[in-house]
């Protein structure tokens, strides 16, 4: 069994859930500030992925697309650009399900957020 206490010295982890008929996402309130989304109201795919670096947000936006499309799994890692310069990694693992004829299904999920920032966009070089 994992230890939470462990897990919540190094990283956060909220569930969040997508409605595939509406397109609309529900997340906490960790995983809202981080993407940097208003406290209340629903947003779309769009608004979620804005704030990822445009290295991977293309990559995401297939990945939740092909989510869409029928039932499947999910992984992946990107880099949160916030306004201030600062960057954040996060990590998501999802999957997708409960497909109906009449456009119902769902994404749920977790984001995993590291309890650091990074200070600038320098990739550091190792020897």
């Amino acid at each position: 069994m994992p230890d939470l206490d462990v897990i919540s010295q190094y990283c956060l982890v909220e569930a969040f859930e997508a409605n595939l008929a509406t397109g609309a996402f529900k997340l906490g309130p960790s995983a809202r500030d981080h993407h940097q989304l208003p406290d209340q109201g629903e947003f779309g795919l769009y608004n979620l992925v804005k704030c990822y670096d445009e290295e991977y947000r293309n990559h995401v936006l297939e990945l939740y697309e092909l989510a869409a499309m029928r039932p499947s799994s999910f992984c992946f890692s990107a880099t949160i650009v916030h306004e201030d310069g600062s960057q954040l990694p996060v990590m998501c693992i999802g999957e997708s399900s409960n497909f109906s004829d009449d456009g119902e299904g769902a994404i749920n999920g977790v984001f995993v957020f590291p309890k650091f920032k990074l200070l600038d966009k320098t990739p550091l070089n190792t020897q």
